[in-house]
């Protein structure tokens, strides 16, 4: 009976059809963005308020709406005041539907809505519609919540289909998620590492975006650079960022390192643009970074004009709920020696609390070009990442902060962990400095 139902749960897996994606059109969306970093990542918007103070502004297209004195008119992150102290992720439109879905009718509502309320809490600021709650019970009903007959512990994604390097160049990015410290105001030494691998893929933006090109085939699913992406062309990136305070120049080419939507999903946390100032140049002259959501929405953009590290910028945006707005990030993007200048060796992210000099968490992602990848499905990287928070969240006495729903909990304690949350002993804690390791 159990493989009987492991695989129907499969064949609906595979099932799930593409989401409608509509492009981003700045004269209508623009105005939806709440706070200014947000809004002035994203190409063709810019945010109207004070300069002193980040409330009571307004996301407006460019050129479409004046900005009056006294309010100035903020185009790039960088230029944004500090957001609130208090700000928080805003209440996404989650419409309640009447018809309860297969998956729902399956747990009963009230287990589906703790998977939902898990979701909504372990991403703050990720879109969390039903269908994507019935693509987790999916997964979860699948995968269940224990190890495999056999005694192991599965950590082969769900559905996986091998996939040949074609057009475009692909890369895993296997990231190390490195922790020594829990929350302020204890934030007291702690240790979590874990490693992820995210099929990536690079694609040449084009000068400018139409509705013939904003979205692009490839062998591991769709670049859609309108609605996933901030600055899909390198048009909305010479607007931000080619004034002689930034780059003094045009670019003439940009790469974009990314993860595609496949099966209708996509894992968003992290992409990266490779900028260069000539055609003929054997290896970028500058660099952007995009953070976004576990579920594929991208949120900020760290710009760094030459291929030097991002010393501090601010976070302005809610990756998880350990986080605020004023956290910031340092790091940066380092490439191969020559011969292999043009392609992209570790992406380092030291990630810390406002007032502190040592990070609390450092991601390091390691690019490897392959010309084969085995796909799996973006949500299951999803669940697993959330499977993790959770787990996290728990050790560090924040059930109050996560709502753990049990099939989520459990699936994180069975995922391979370098080192399982947990604190440290006072011993530990006076050997062990709370810095990075490298990796």
């Amino acid at each position: 009976m159990k493989t009987a139902h492991s695989f129907l749960c499969l064949l609906a897996l595979i099932g799930i059809g593409c989401t409608t994606h509509l492009p981003f059109k700045a004269q209508t969306d623009c105005s939806k963005i709440t706070y200014c970093g947000q809004c002035a990542s994203r190409g063709e918007c810019a945010w109207c308020g004070s300069t002193q103070d980040s409330s009571g502004g307004q996301c407006m297209a460019v050129g479409l709406s004046e900005c009056s004195a006294p309010r100035a008119l903020c185009q790039t992150p960088d230029r944004c005041p500090p957001p609130p102290v208090d700000a928080v992720a805003p209440s996404l439109a989650m419409p309640t539907e009447n018809d309860a879905s297969a998956e729902q009718q399956a747990i009963g509502p009230q287990k589906y809505g703790a998977i939902k309320g898990a979701l909504v809490q372990t991403f703050p600021q990720a879109h969390v519609p039903n269908k994507l709650v019935d693509k987790v019970v999916r997964l979860l009903l699948y995968r269940g919540s224990g190890p495999n007959e056999d005694g192991t512990h599965r950590e082969v994604a769900l559905i996986s289909r091998r996939v040949t390097e074609k057009q475009h160049r692909l890369y895993l990015g296997n990231g190390i998620h490195y922790r020594v410290k829990s929350l302020p105001p204890a934030s007291a030494p702690m240790q979590s590492e874990f490693m992820t691998t995210l099929p990536m893929v690079r694609v040449t933006l084009p000068e400018k975006l139409d509705t013939k090109n904003f979205k692009i085939d490839t062998v591991i699913g769709e670049v859609d650079l309108s609605r996933d992406h901030l600055l899909g062309s390198i048009e909305l990136v010479s607007a931000k960022y080619s004034a002689k305070e930034y780059l003094g120049y045009q670019p003439a080419r940009i790469d974009l390192i990314t993860p595609a939507r496949h099966l209708g999903s996509r894992f968003g946390a992290i992409a990266v643009y490779l900028g260069y100032r000539n055609l003929t140049d054997l290896s970028p002259s500058f660099y952007l970074l995009e953070a976004g959501t576990a579920t594929g929405e991208p949120k900020m953009i760290y710009f760094s004009p030459t291929m030097n590290s991002i010393e501090s910028v601010t976070s302005y945006y809610l990756p998880t709920p350990f986080v605020s707005m004023r956290n910031t990030y340092g790091g940066g993007v380092t490439m191969q020696p020559a011969p292999n200048a043009d392609e992209p060796e570790r992406l380092v992210v030291h990630s810390y609390v406002p007032g502190s000099k040592e990070p609390y968490i450092t991601v390091t992602v390691k690019y490897t070009r392959t010309s084969t990848i085995d796909l799996p499905s973006p949500l299951e990287i999803t669940a697993d990442a959330g499977a993790r928070i959770a787990l996290i969240a728990r050790t560090m006495g924040l059930s109050s902060v996560v709502a753990l729903e049990e099939l989520l909990s459990n699936l994180g304690r069975n995922l391979y962990w370098m080192e399982y949350p947990r604190y440290e002993t006072p011993t530990e804690a006076g050997k062990n400095p709370a810095a990075p390791m490298a990796h």
